[in-house]
């Protein structure tokens, strides 16, 4: 009897833990297939490190239980090591120095979250000028913060390209005027441009990809479902984000092919595309830039790093990606401004020069 308990019970174990495999295997899977053919499956890409976390449990569990099947989650979780390190890059030895032969340039991207009062103005400005950024991709720029701080630009250098609240400032020479990128949108934009980066042709496209449209009210009806939950609140709460992240996810997967066929016609020049792409790395829009360049955040930082962290959403939703031939010595989030509710990312490309 003893013996048939056991049996159950370790036939009930693998059970969940190869249910719990299925479920990371399709979370993955689902990067490969545009978000418009299926949205709300496409959500459960959002599950990815709940399920990894699982597994690596499972790990520990057959461990001490049974060590003949830890062979198991282990052969799982290897082949989905790669978006592990995606989501969750690991560097050991610190970030990479550029030789005497490379140059270097600066690039912030940042949602400055539309910047409502004097004291978040202020605090922007500071660490644009703490920032000394060769290039600066903004989103939600409101379109009158430019002309109303002209002199400022004029005393830092930076020349501007701005299109709805997405906005370029460069202290490199621009090659031409903003570049629309059509795609369908209910509010939401891109824009790209042609830089002189170190004698070369830059191709920039800076992004502010589709919003969930969450209301405060509605965020805040979700993080109180979180701390204090009932049926009905987490009913309709559920019902709620299933249905405005899925529209906009199945949004973002048809921004996202417009911007590949970008940077598809145009694989004879150095692209760079960031911004706020409103996906985490385990994502069709991540995935889909990743096969074509580098993620700086992969290549030289390390941890989760969350870019947006308010109302219980924790989250990277903010990329930069750069050409292959490239290298990133530094890539981190500045967490000391508060003026927005996303953090800046700040990254440094090098391109060999010959």
């Amino acid at each position: 009897m003893k013996n048939l308990l056991k049996r159950i019970s370790l036939s009930l174990l693998l059970g969940a833990n190869l249910c719990t495999i299925l479920l990371l295997w399709l979370s993955v899977a689902l990067t490969y297939v545009s978000p418009d053919v299926c949205p709300r499956l496409s959500l459960l890409t959002l599950a990815f490190p709940i399920f990894l976390a699982a597994n690596l449990l499972f790990i520990i569990l057959w461990l001490l239980v049974h060590a003949r099947l830890t062979w198991i989650p282990v052969a799982a979780t290897l082949l989905v090591a790669n978006f592990a390190l995606d989501y969750c890059p690991i560097h050991l030895t610190g970030t990479t120095q550029p030789t005497t032969h490379d140059t270097t340039i600066t690039i912030v991207t940042y949602n400055v979250g539309r910047m409502a009062n004097e004291e978040q103005r202020s605090q922007f400005i500071q660490f644009i000028d703490s920032s000394q950024a060769d290039i600066i991709c903004l989103q939600e720029l409101y379109t009158t913060f430019i002309s109303s701080h002209q002199e400022w630009f004029e005393r830092t250098h930076y020349s501007v390209l701005q299109a709805n609240n997405i906005a370029i400032l460069s202290r490199l020479p621009f090659l031409s005027d903003t570049i629309s990128i059509t795609y369908p949108t209910r509010s939401n934009h891109s824009l790209a441009c042609w830089i002189d980066c170190m004698g070369d042709s830059l191709l920039l496209i800076n992004n502010h990809l589709e919003s969930n449209h969450l209301s405060p009210e509605e965020k805040d009806e979700y993080t109180n479902t979180i701390t204090d939950p009932n049926r009905e609140s987490i009913k309709h709460s559920s019902h709620m984000l299933v249905g405005k992240l899925s529209e906009a996810t199945a949004y973002r997967g048809a921004q996202t092919d417009s911007i590949c066929a970008l940077i598809d016609r145009n694989t004879s020049h150095p692209v760079i595309v960031c911004g706020d792409l409103n996906e985490t790395p385990i994502s069709y829009t991540y995935q889909r830039l990743a096969k074509r360049l580098r993620s700086a955040y992969r290549e030289a930082a390390s941890g989760p790093g969350f870019t947006y962290t308010q109302r219980s959403f924790p989250v990277r939703i903010d990329h930069l990606f750069y050409p292959k031939d490239w290298t990133c010595t530094d890539c981190r989030i500045d967490r000391s401004t508060t003026s927005s509710d996303h953090y800046p990312l700040i990254v440094r490309l090098s391109k060999k020069t010959h």
